[in-house]
């Protein structure tokens, strides 16, 4: 199925992964929008618990046995992990969706992406107006190397 706890799962598969181009689409409602058939999540952001619970209180049939190669599987890792952070911090999974729907913004807005620009010191490319190596040698030669490493002294 396509809900919560499926998106979730997905969107830490693919940052383990490092893979991008499906990170930036798994979080998608609509997939598939140029094809013949498209599909829809409309259950994104509902729990598979809050979906179990709904089908007993209605007395439907759910479907509720796990694929038997699904403990090997690199997704019930996946499963397991976000299971423990749901104990600590209940809404990891929806926090999981909202950071997924996030990269995609950031892959497609330049609203989200730093500018980079040149150091004012040697013209090598930065996000800030100083860039880092140029921090840290000054801070070497004024005695006090420490003075490079916070976030001040790069802005």
């Amino acid at each position: 199925g396509h809900n919560a706890d499926d998106i979730a799962e997905t969107v830490f598969l693919n940052v383990l992964r490092g893979d991008f181009p499906r990170l930036t689409r798994c979080t998608n409602s609509i997939t598939g929008e140029d094809s013949a058939l498209p599909r829809c999540k409309p259950f994104k952001y509902t729990y598979e618990k809050e979906i179990v619970m709904y089908a007993f209180h209605k007395k439907l049939d759910y479907f509720a046995t796990e694929c038997i190669y699904s403990p090997q599987a690199y997704r019930g890792v996946a499963r397991e992990f976000i299971k423990d952070i749901e104990i600590v911090e209940p809404v990891c999974i929806l926090n999981a969706i909202i950071s997924g729907d996030e990269m995609k913004l950031g892959a497609n807005s330049e609203r989200m992406m730093q500018v980079q620009g040149q150091c004012t010191k040697c013209g090598y490319i930065t996000s800030q107006k100083v860039c880092k190596a140029c921090v840290l040698l000054e801070g070497l030669n004024s005695g006090n190397a420490l003075s490079g490493m916070s976030r001040q002294a790069c802005q």
